[in-house]
This record gives C-alpha cells, sequence and structure tokens, in this order.
C-alpha cells in the first residue's frame, strides 16, 4: 500500500516535469518570452559549419538583452523581440587576440547576428534567418 501511493504521488509529478518545458506540439517556441534566460551554442554559421571545440554562444539574458562568446572575445548588447522578428543591436565585446581561424569564427558569428531577422525553434534547435529566409545561425540548446 506504502508503494501504490508513493507512485500516485510521483505520477502526476513526473507528468508536470515532462510537460513544462514543452513549447507547442511540434516543439517549436511559442513567443520571444520562451527565449528569455537560454542559452545556445551556434552549430551552423551560414551553412559552413563551426571549428570543433570552439563554443560561439548567444545568452538571451534580461528582456532586451543578449551576450555570450563569440568564439575568442565576450560579446553584449540589445535584441529586439517581436513575435518571431528579432532585431540586434550594436554589439559591444572585450578585445582579445586570438589565432587567425577562430578570429574568422567570430567576426562571421557577429555579422550572422547583425543580419538576423527572424528566429524560429524546431526540434529543439534555434534557427536565426535573414531577409531571404535562408538560415544563417543554427544553435542548439546548452
Amino acid at each position: 500500500m506504502h508503494q501504490n501511493s508513493f507512485f500516485g504521488v510521483l505520477g502526476p509529478a513526473v507528468l508536470v516535469l515532462l510537460t513544462a518545458g514543452c513549447d507547442s506540439p511540434d516543439g517549436s517556441a511559442t513567443g520571444p518570452e520562451d527565449l528569455q534566460g537560454t542559452t545556445w551554442i551556434a552549430e551552423d554559421i551560414g551553412g559552413r559549419g563551426v571549428i570543433d571545440m570552439l563554443q560561439s554562444t548567444l545568452e538571451f539574458q534580461e528582456p532586451g538583452r543578449v551576450g555570450g562568446n563569440a568564439g575568442c572575445n565576450r560579446y553584449f548588447g540589445g535584441v529586439t523581440l517581436t513575435g518571431n522578428e528579432v532585431t540586434f543591436g550594436q554589439m559591444g565585446s572585450t578585445r582579445k587576440m586570438c589565432a587567425p581561424a577562430i578570429m574568422d569564427q567570430e567576426q562571421k558569428f557577429l555579422a550572422a547576428l547583425g543580419a538576423a531577422r527572424t528566429w524560429e525553434i524546431q526540434n529543439g534547435l534555434l534557427f536565426l534567418r535573414d531577409d531571404a529566409q535562408d538560415a544563417v545561425l543554427r544553435f542548439s540548446a546548452k
């Protein structure tokens, strides 16, 4: 009897935990508030992949603010999210120098953020798309 009452209490708790992370039936986010407090790791920049073991990240911090690691340097700046539209403001960053390949990826990453116009989450991946709706960045959740 004690075991049955344990599972009677645990079952609903597990169900709540399993459904709490669901955005919508197809796994996509429903609105800008879904990005708040999330961190993403770049898997693809402009269709060219990324350097293995180099993590370029995008952190949606307090409302209207983003930051992360661009590859070599930390960056920070503003973001405006309206529905599925996104606009990144001018980014500030630290000014370390790294190997040329890392600096190249960092420049491409920051340029892709500037080109992003829309966002969507599909199957747990965040896509930022340009005016032509081409994916300029693809991220996985950190």
